[in-house]
């Protein structure tokens, strides 16, 4: 009896090393590769960078003029403090191209401060006039990494 006891604990600690003999961990269902869709938390636009290193959330607020950007960590998971002051995101409307510069802003409330913060706003006069837009993300440094030319639309994202 005890020898059969022995062989179903080697067995099932064999099929346990199997199952999880990755290093990648298994709280999703797909491969990096593959495009797949994360629900930002504010209702905005998702703006992937590179391979899920980060995410980016637009979300225009038209009635006061604003809009909003905040950083993710991979898969959306919490936010993402960066150590900027402010970006450029270039917008491309019916007359010609406008770019808007996000400024970092501080939250007493979180601890965040400008420098270390997840939250940027960016005032648009015209934001109100138009419901959807491309734009193009022309530089950013994120934990350490460049990325260039991240196109996407609002409010559909690039997910």
């Amino acid at each position: 009896m005890k020898s059969i006891l022995m062989i179903l604990v080697v067995f099932f600690c064999a099929i346990c090393l199997i199952g999880c003999g990755s290093d990648h961990p298994h709280e999703h269902e797909h491969t990096h590769s593959e495009k797949h869709y994360h629900e930002p938390p504010h209702g905005g636009a998702g703006v992937t960078l590179g391979d899920e290193d980060a995410h980016i959330e637009f979300l225009a607020e038209p009635q006061d003029g604003i809009m909003y950007a905040w950083f993710f960590k991979p898969h959306m998971s919490s936010y993402l403090r960066v150590d900027f002051g402010s970006f450029n995101v270039v917008i491309k409307r019916p007359d010609g191209e406008v770019t808007l510069k996000f400024e970092a802003v501080a939250n007493p409330g979180t601890g965040e401060t400008v420098g270390d913060t997840s939250q940027f706003v960016s005032k648009v006069e015209w934001l109100g006039e138009e419901e959807s837009f491309d734009a193009v993300l022309s530089e950013i440094t994120v934990l350490g990494k460049v990325y260039k030319n991240v196109a996407f639309n609002y409010p559909k994202g690039n997910q």
